[in-house]
């Protein structure tokens, strides 16, 4: 039986799907990670934690992006 997504999982992907969709609502909606944390409304760490998010992100987003 596969694991229930938690809450913080379940934020940080309504916000990638809010930035890949262009309907950011509290960032810039640059693709970059700091923007889905900081739309998530969760922490960094919370993020990094989350491993099947960020491989989702890398294969969404082109891999990583460099800053301006």
């Amino acid at each position: 039986m596969p694991e229930p997504i938690s809450t913080s999982e379940r934020k940080l992907r309504d916000a990638m799907e809010r930035l890949f969709a262009g309907t950011a609502v509290r960032t810039d909606g640059r693709l970059i990670k700091e923007n889905l944390y900081r739309e998530a409304g969760v922490s960094r760490a919370t993020m990094n934690r989350a491993k099947s998010v960020l491989e989702e992100w890398a294969l969404r987003a082109g891999g990583t992006q460099p800053r301006d």
